[in-house]
């Protein structure tokens, strides 16, 4: 088990993965997040991709709000959510590294969306 660290988001407590389906059929997972000011919200991460190397490296992201109660506090231009969705993101990964379920490809750069929705890790 590992320790609980109150500055970030932890699974069970600040968010919880829920299984979806995309419009094609195939299995996604959206986020609901539990913790206010954006509790009862969920949302679903789209391209996820690591830029750079070692201390250099960028975490770059997008999402979609799917679910909320108060779209003007809770929508993909807020900073403070665009910041507790990197988090959560984060913690996601750190997990899936931990448990060997993680996958990935090499990036296709053809006709990628330009939204800035990214953060940068400051581990």
């Amino acid at each position: 088990m590992r320790a609980l660290d109150l500055d970030k988001p932890s699974e069970g407590v600040d968010y919880e993965l829920v299984p979806a389906y995309a419009q094609d059929g195939s299995q996604t997972w959206e986020v609901m997040i539990l913790r206010a000011p954006f509790g009862g919200s969920k949302i679903r991460f789209n391209n996820v991709q690591l830029d750079g190397e070692g201390d250099d490296t960028k975490l770059n992201f997008n999402f979609d709000v799917i679910e909320t109660q108060n779209p003007e506090l809770v929508n993909d231009k807020n900073a403070e959510l665009q910041q507790f969705a990197a988090d959560i993101l984060i913690d996601v990964i750190e997990l899936a590294i931990k448990d060997g379920s993680i996958g990935a490809s090499e990036a296709n750069v053809g006709n990628q969306s330009t939204a800035d929705d990214s953060t940068e890790s400051t581990d």
